[in-house]
């Protein structure tokens, strides 16, 4: 039992750092200054669109389970 808590641990911290680094390359992609300068404006909505919508996933799955 331990080892299969062990195992859900690891692999819950490896979905969080591939979330916070999906995270960081949208937001590099929204800021001018870094790729957005060479970015559609399409493509920035997009961006921007998927960082609302997984916060307010995150959000709510948080609601939901406290």
């Amino acid at each position: 039992m331990r080892q299969h808590i062990v195992w859900l641990a690891e692999m819950l911290e490896k979905q969080r750092k591939a979330n916070q680094d999906k995270v960081v390359f949208l937001k590099r992609l929204l800021d001018p200054e870094d790729l957005g300068h060479a970015t559609s404006t399409e493509v920035r909505q997009l961006a921007y669109q998927i960082i609302i919508n997984e916060h307010y996933l995150e959000r709510d799955s948080w609601q939901q389970s406290n």
